[in-house]
């Protein structure tokens, strides 16, 4: 593969993944229950972002304080041992992000991918939903949840769940981490996450993660990971997780 090639995939990507639009809360709608239901069916499906064949990463992670940036270009997959692997394209930055901000990011990531699908989904068996109200008008309109953990487990987060009103697919995610995952000593005080999908016909195209966290030896790290799945996508690939 050339090394180019991932670099254009992201440039062409990084345009149409927009922040949510009109968060101004508008007037409740009873369809609302139609799309959440949609929703629960929506994640039954294989995920185009770690199921379905490689994806193209981009990390860029920065220590504010510190004035130092670093940027990774990978392609992530599932290996033979049954956890993702990242093949990195290109590296440039300061190695002291590298070490202290993408290292710990990628390790907790390690120790999430690896927990059953099932434990970790946002589904009425993990989480509480509490219906907030609509934002935005007409097919870009979504509705919005606060989801609480029903317990206090690794992979699950405490914030809100913006669904698609028209097929109920996951758009936007925000809160932070309820647990901290083991073996992260470098880091401390909470993960704050905001996880920005786009939709294409409907269907997830690719997505823009914000992440923040607190070292211990440096402050406050900030990462910003672009996802381009690079399989075909419209839900009916083949499941490239490996099966028990």
């Amino acid at each position: 593969m050339e090394r180019t090639t991932l670099p254009g995939l992201l440039v062409l990507l990084a345009p149409s993944l927009a922040p949510a639009q009109d968060l101004s809360v508008g007037p409740s709608k009873s369809t609302h229950t139609v799309a959440f239901a949609q929703y629960i069916a929506s994640i039954q499906e294989p995920n185009p972002f770690t199921e379905l064949g490689p994806v193209a990463v981009q990390i860029d992670a920065a220590l504010p304080a510190l004035y130092k940036q670093c940027r990774i270009l990978a392609i992530r997959a599932w290996g033979e041992t049954e956890r993702m692997e990242y093949r990195v394209l290109q590296i440039e930055g300061d190695p002291i992000v590298a070490q202290e901000v993408i290292g710990p990011y990628l390790k907790g990531r390690d120790q999430i991918d690896v927990l059953p699908l099932s434990s970790i989904a946002v589904t009425p068996a993990n989480y509480k939903f509490r219906y907030m109200g609509e934002v935005g008008s007409g097919p870009a309109s979504a509705y919005v949840y606060q989801i609480t953990p029903k317990k206090k487990r690794d992979g699950l987060i405490q914030g809100r769940l913006w669904i698609d009103s028209v097929t109920g697919t996951p758009v936007l995610k925000t809160g932070r981490f309820v647990k901290m995952p083991p073996n992260l000593t470098g880091l401390t005080g909470r993960i704050e996450v905001v996880q920005d999908t786009h939709l294409q016909n409907g269907y997830p195209r690719g997505r823009i993660t914000h992440v923040t966290i607190e070292t211990r030896q440096v402050g406050r790290g900030e990462l910003t990971i672009t996802e381009l799945p690079l399989a075909s996508t419209g839900g009916d690939g083949p499941d490239a997780r490996p099966q028990p």
